[in-house]
């Protein structure tokens, strides 16, 4: 079976992957027609939790499948091929509209793909079901990413505290939801939380560059700074066609850049330098 070719987006939280997903649905690239606030395709991102449960893994603490063995990794990818080949459940990609159509991962015309930071780590099995796959990464300076990751935890926290008294959330602990009813991570507290969590999607897109997958590495300071031809060279990469730059180019806003300057942070500057990153 031949299944067509994804695009898949990849990249630490907060580093612009929903940026990279935007622009690309906006001239024509299909991201799935249920998604979540951050343009996640609601089917894709479950079943990437669904794998992440296997190796003891979430978001906050992702870990790569190389420990697994063999003969696990190809039940995991045996579960995988029958749920996307499962009408009732691609639906939650396609939509009921495109499975009326009898579209499916076999036959669908369009361009397409999915994004999840968490691909970063499962993207071993996603190769094994789409061999033909190819790759967006995204990387951002990773104190601007880490003050964002912070800011939204903040947010969130709030938003726990709200619904301690909420009735549906009272019952989702004994549902099958892993950390269901929370919303942020109880591990991401400070800056250097994120920037250890970073670490680990550093060191994993390090890997992911040296299997030979085609990709596309990206600097969201490039894509701020450079606007133009970096949204031509995504364009290019992705096989889009007939878009309106000037129009493509309001999408982005320049003035999300290098916010950390604007804070009074404290971190281990040990830590991040082990990252490396240059602007």
């Amino acid at each position: 079976m031949n299944l067509a070719r994804p695009i898949i987006i990849t990249g630490m939280h907060r580093s612009g992957t929903t940026l990279i997903v935007k622009l690309l649905e906006n001239n024509g690239v299909y991201f799935g027609s249920y998604q979540d606030s951050n343009k996640e395709s609601i089917f894709f991102q479950r079943l990437n939790r669904w794998l992440v449960s296997f190796n003891n893994s979430y978001w906050d603490n992702p870990k790569a499948f190389n420990l697994l063995i063999e003969n696990d990794t190809d039940l995991l990818v045996s579960k995988l091929k029958k749920t996307i080949n499962n009408k009732f459940l691609y639906l939650f990609y396609f939509g009921i509209i495109n499975t009326f159509k009898n579209n499916n991962f076999e036959n669908f015309s369009k361009p397409w793909g999915f994004k999840d930071p968490l691909n970063t780590f499962t993207l071993d099995l996603w190769k094994k079901i789409f061999p033909d796959l190819c790759v967006v990464n995204i990387v951002r300076n990773p104190l601007d990413v880490s003050c964002s990751l912070i800011n939204r935890q903040n947010k969130l926290k709030k938003k726990d505290i709200a619904n301690i008294n909420s009735f549906f959330d009272s019952f989702i602990q004994f549902l099958s939801i892993y950390r269901g009813g929370i919303y942020r991570s109880l591990k991401i507290n400070t800056i250097n939380d994120s920037l250890e969590l970073y670490k680990k999607y550093y060191d994993q897109t390090k890997i992911n560059n040296s299997k030979g997958i085609k990709q596309l590495n990206m600097k969201f300071e490039d894509l701020i700074n450079n606007t133009d031809d970096e949204i031509l060279k995504l364009y290019n990469f992705c096989g889009v066609r007939n878009f309106d730059l000037n129009n493509d180019c309001k999408m982005v806003d320049k003035n999300i850049i290098n916010k950390y300057k604007d804070s009074d942070i404290e971190y281990n500057k040990k830590l991040l330098e082990s990252i490396s990153y240059d602007d």
